[in-house]
């Protein structure tokens, strides 16, 4: 997974489209004013400025609602892959469930992440009392752990199985969209010099708490008489770490007589998304929404690669775990390294480079395609190790600016739905990338056994890295920067466009998948 600097000025340039002008990315203007804490910026939500935002005026408010919004990454990303072995075992022992039954199921629950969208809108048009994000976020973490208590609780049954963990993907769906969208409200509390610090620093700590959480879910079972449906239970109380930091958030209500003033939920509905659609219009969201698709529709072998550790290597399972724990580290030190090193760079020559560094690095997998490295002396593990950490990087300094990017690009008032939109087309541009590699490991005759023509699929993906050289100028040349004030209506119709063809097309995966297990 990727799952978010200064645009040089230079002369405006326009594209004949569909009979309309279009501005070409190249028009930025320096967005000098440095942003304070002050009366008039919400620590949380909308609708906290002015008078209503005095409580949150002080440094120290802030500072404790930063701290909160960290603690919440922190402890999701160690308790979000911690029931992952427990879940696999529960499936194959407990449940007694073939392949093609874990495939429906994963198919079932999967779709959930398909309605980030709709989640992010109705918290952004109808508060529950009065509140946009606390009420989501306590509604995800409650059918996230009541419904971990009830799988840890209940006999084994492929239909309460299915539901349970539709449910527990909704809810943890629900916590991501919220836990997202506090990221992207606080952000404009961080100057030129911070900016991006905030979503470094949390993703950072969720990928790091990830490998505690991953390890802790695997050396549970060490403990006499552990039980698959225990580390449910135990999984369902460690989601109560989030509770405490969660009700320390601050959030601003929604005043009885300014929702009257919004009118019904139908005039709130159409207000929000006049909102969201004039926002999404200015080019400096759907250019680089655009880029950030392109560059997520990039395919690769990894799945492949997978199964030649597997079965041509002759890796196990303890040792690929420790491939996946290289290569979390290996992120979180390019995340760190952009934030503290490469910030300020000017971006377009900043994903040149990276992007022509990462294609090259994306060959040296071939070293183990043809053993090279065992007459040089270096076991394959240990070049694995090693080659995957230097990839992991390279790819960590591509996804951090691309994650900060998309969390700077939303406008006030309509944070979490074009944040989750965003975001969304980034999953569409992931799911074809998906589709594109297992057409390509099919079309090069790569099977469990056979890797003859592995090599072939490691270059070309390779190459195909560098077709994001020419999308490059649809992006900011630095984050600090805005582009101009110019519109298309073109450009976002093609974003909601490409969102729409992501749904249909992840339907269209799951009918697939489960007509093929039917038959």
């Amino acid at each position: 997974m990727l799952a978010e600097a200064t645009p040089v000025a230079s002369k405006e340039k326009e594209a004949d489209i569909g009979g309309k002008s279009v501005d070409i990315p190249g028009d930025w203007e320096e967005e000098e004013n440095k942003i304070d804490v002050g009366e008039n910026e919400p620590l949380l939500g909308e609708g906290a400025k002015g008078e209503k935002a005095g409580e949150l005026t002080s440094k120290r408010a802030l500072s404790l609602q930063l701290w909160c919004i960290r603690m919440l990454w922190l402890f999701l990303g160690l308790t979000n892959p911690f029931p992952n072995v427990a879940m696999r075992f529960f499936l194959v022992n407990d449940l007694k469930a073939s392949p093609s039954t874990q495939a429906v199921i994963g198919v079932l629950a999967g779709f959930a992440w398909n309605l980030k969208m709709p989640v992010a809108f109705t918290s952004d048009v109808n508060p529950i009392l009065g509140y946009r994000r606390k009420p989501y976020l306590y509604l995800g973490l409650a059918l996230y752990i009541s419904c971990f208590m009830t799988l840890a609780m209940i006999p084994p049954a492929v239909a309460t199985v299915t539901i349970l963990q539709t449910f527990i993907t909704l809810g943890q769906m629900m916590i991501g969209v919220m836990c997202d969208t506090l990221i992207v409200e606080n952000m404009r509390h961080e100057d030129k010099q911070t900016q991006g610090k905030l979503q470094t620093e949390c993703w950072v700590l969720m990928t790091l708490a990830g490998i505690g959480g991953t390890l802790g879910g695997g050396f549970i079972f060490m403990v006499p008489g552990m039980s698959n449906q225990g580390v449910f239970m135990i999984n369902a109380l460690l989601k109560l770490l989030v509770v405490p930091f969660a009700l320390i958030l601050v959030e601003t209500p929604i005043s009885p007589q300014e929702r009257l003033a919004q009118g019904s939920a139908n005039d709130r509905v159409k207000a929000r998304w006049g909102e969201m659609w004039g926002a999404l219009q200015g080019n400096r969201v759907w250019q680089p929404t655009l880029a950030i698709f392109f560059f997520s529709c990039l395919p690769g072998p990894g799945t492949a690669m997978t199964n030649f550790f597997i079965n041509d290597l002759g890796f196990s399972e303890e040792e690929l775990s420790y491939i996946a724990v290289v290569a979390a580290i290996s992120g979180a030190v390019g995340m760190t390294c952009y934030y503290k090193f490469f910030k300020e760079l000017n971006w377009h020559g900043y994903f040149a480079i990276v992007v022509v560094i990462s294609s090259a690095l994306s060959l040296t997998p071939l070293i183990l395609v043809f053993h090279l490295n065992r007459s040089w002396g270096i076991p394959d593990l240990a070049f694995a190790l090693g080659d995957d950490a230097i990839i992991d990087v390279t790819n960590a300094l591509l996804a951090m600016p691309i994650l900060i990017l998309i969390a700077t690009i939303c406008p006030h008032g309509v944070e979490s739905s074009l944040y989750a939109l965003v975001t969304s087309v980034q999953m569409a541009g992931g799911t074809v990338a998906g589709s594109l590699s297992a057409l390509l490991i099919s079309a090069f005759g790569i099977e469990l056994h056979n890797y003859d023509r592995l090599w072939q699929l490691i270059l070309l993906c390779a190459l195909l890295r560098l077709t994001f050289l020419p999308i490059i100028p649809m992006l900011p040349t630095k984050l600090t920067q805005v582009q101009s004030t110019s519109k298309s209506e073109y450009g976002a119709g093609l974003v909601l466009a490409l969102l729409v063809l992501g749904v249909f097309w992840a339907l269209g995966q799951s009918s697939y998948k489960l007509a093929t297990v039917s038959d």
